[in-house]
């Protein structure tokens, strides 16, 4: 899997280099052999770098410096410390030189190429990090500055450096295949200006760039003969070593998962603290006491990798090998086709990261990284994935059934209003007069709310109201008028939470997924008006299907906030329905907050005027 590392400082790299990536202690499983290193990166060749790193190259990088001509590419700040406010002594940051992004090897990998001296393992692991590598770099991004958006490169230079050992346990390193890519902090524009890099589309790729190593891994790894089984972790992990074997190869693992059980602590941050705490600082043992204790362990459980590596290689010698060329592609497509039904399911906008990690999740061992990015490009072509703007992040796609729905929302919501200009209103005059007049309470927004909807004649009708607008007593109203009137009134909501709450307006509620998963209801001629709340967050999937299942005498209310719920990945149709003429009634005057200085403030944020505000308190502060 990949890791990233928080920013690292150009003497925290320096240091790193020193003590580990270049160090031969962090290699005892290389039979004597310097560990590998090489640089990788676009930039690389460009800047003269090719072959093993270099120490005055790398000390250069960390600087922001170019490797050879020593030219700033970028601006290098030296920490410094100085008397701030109150004579309190502040240190200043210093450069940010890179990140340190650690790819590893599952444990059964790294027991058959050490243990089991496979070199060819070994370099299997190479390549595949090569591969995945290459897929993060293009999401490497420059910081512009200012209001500017980071501009997408696909530019950067690294530093791999791979180690076969993992932290020592009682001063014994135990066998562990990783390599770390030091990722330096400059990239290029296509105007051939250097700037430092925007890392976040970095990180949110690692999940996406653990994915694509995983499936290059398996597949070398299956043409040298290893049989494959699916880790805990949806890792590719090689058959044939017990549980207790893995366990007992896996010292430091165990250590800090020992140091979390005391501690009664859990997660992925919790365990990085524990990793930190539980370092050994024992002295190490020599590579020979370290080798001898390798031996006894292996001995101990019968020598499992050697045997997994004797069955691969006579595994590999008799297998004829069929066209694999078809079978990769046919496991493409079949990759593909269940990421776009499982993830569209219940998303009707997704990044293409997501759309291939879960294709080579599904396609692993059985076709490439490849295989499917050539799929997929090939369906975009045609049009079943389309692109959509979204906002400078990564590529963002949906679908061509998800556009489908989309415009079939807004047809039935069309024809329906049309056809219902012929209908009587939701409640008679007589019945809307009594009710208004019963309900005192209601202030001026709420009862012209009440009014619009009561003299609806539109089989759907809109609701855009913000938080705080008193929404709970004015759907009790509408819901009161609506059953005297001879409606049945049922309410649903995307989540269980939401349906409770719009249950305390004093009508039948239950979740959209529940209505759904009944089926289609038989048409009796009843009269229903369905009250759908918070439908900013139904999927276009749910509401499709919704407006599919009404009847002729079915009426709908559609009550959210576009402002505050207008999550893209998971579809728009109530802002598109409101955008496509539907009648939408505003409820915006604030009756939660009493005091009316803070009642104005509340109102303007949710009408998105924070930053007018805001300008208008610094403006009223100046004499």
């Amino acid at each position: 899997m990949l890791t990233i590392s928080k920013p690292l400082s150009a003497s925290q790299v320096r240091t790193y280099h020193e003590r580990e990536f270049a160090s031969e202690r962090q290699n005892y499983w290389s039979r004597g052999q310097q560990g590998h290193s090489e640089w990788q990166g676009k930039l690389a060749e460009p800047w003269g770098l090719e072959g093993p790193v270099g120490n005055e190259h790398f000390a250069r990088l960390t600087e922001g410096k170019h490797p050879y001509t020593e030219a700033q590419l970028v601006r290098h700040q030296v920490s410094k410390t100085y008397e701030g406010k109150y004579g309190k002594e502040v240190t200043s940051v210093e450069h940010r030189a890179g990140w340190d992004a650690t790819f590893s090897a599952p444990k059964s990998v790294s027991l058959t190429a050490l243990v089991g001296g496979d070199a060819r393992v070994r370099e299997a692991h190479r390549e595949s990090v090569r591969v995945a590598l290459a897929e993060l770099e293009k999401y490497t991004q420059a910081r512009i500055g200012n209001i500017h958006a980071p501009e997408t490169t696909g530019k950067f230079v690294a530093a791999t450096f791979e180690h076969d050992t993992a932290r020592p346990v009682d001063g014994y390193a135990a066998p562990q295949l990783h390599t770390h890519a030091v990722i330096f902090n400059v990239t290029e524009r296509d105007n051939g200006q250097t700037r430092s890099l925007q890392p976040q589309e970095l990180f949110a790729s690692q999940r996406y760039a653990t994915g694509v190593y995983r499936s290059e891994l398996a597949m070398r790894l299956q043409g040298l003969g290893y049989e494959l089984e699916r880790g805990k972790h949806g890792q590719p992990e090689i058959k044939g070593y017990t549980k207790e074997y893995l366990e007992a190869s896996s010292p430091r693992r165990e250590q800090i998962k020992s140091h979390l059980r005391e501690m009664g602590l859990d997660g992925a941050g919790a365990a990085q603290v524990a990793a930190h705490r539980t370092r050994d600082s024992k002295e190490l043992l020599s590579p020979e006491q370290v080798l001898e204790r390798h031996r006894g362990l292996a001995a101990h459980y019968g020598q499992q990798a050697d045997r997994v590596v004797a069955e691969a290689r006579e595994r590999g010698q008799r297998h004829v090998h069929e066209p694999a060329l078809n079978r990769s592609t046919v496991a493409a497509q079949q990759a593909v086709t269940y990421a776009r039904d499982h993830l569209f399911e219940r998303s009707a906008v997704l990044d293409r990261r997501d759309i291939l990690e879960a294709a080579l999740h599904r396609g692993m061992g059985e076709t490439t990284y490849a295989h499917i990015q050539q799929e997929f490009a090939q369906r975009a072509a045609r049009g079943e994935f389309r692109t959509v703007d979204h906002g400078g992040r990564g590529q963002q796609y949906t679908t061509a059934a998800m556009l489908r729905m989309e415009r079939e929302i807004v047809t039935r919501m069309q024809d329906g209003n049309q056809r219902g200009m012929n209908d009587p209103m939701l409640v008679s005059p007589l019945i809307r007069i009594a009710i208004e007049d019963h309900h005192h309470e209601l202030n001026d927004s709420q009862r012209r709310v009440v009014d619009d909807v009561f003299l609806s004649r539109e089989k759907m009708v809109g609701l855009d109201g913000v938080a705080g607008a008193g929404k709970t007593t004015t759907l009790a109203v509408i819901r009161e008028g609506a059953e005297a009137g001879g409606y049945r009134v049922e309410g649903f909501a995307p989540t269980s939470r939401a349906a409770q709450k719009l249950a305390d307006a004093g009508m039948e509620t239950s979740t959209l997924q529940k209505h759904l998963a009944r089926g289609q209801k038989p048409d009796t001629g009843e009269r229903r008006l369905y009250v759908l709340d918070e439908s900013s967050l139904a999927s276009t999937k749910q509401m499709h299907e919704f407006a599919q299942r009404l009847h002729p005498n079915d009426r709908v209310l559609l009550v959210g906030d576009r402002r505050q719920h207008e999550a893209v990945e998971a579809g728009r149709p109530f802002a598109q329905l409101q955008d496509a003429g539907m009648k939408t009634v505003k409820l915006e005057e604030i009756v939660r907050q009493k005091d009316p200085e803070l009642k104005q403030v509340v109102q303007q944020l949710a009408r998105g005027e924070a930053r007018g505000r805001a300008g208008l308190g610094a403006a009223g502060s100046r004499p």
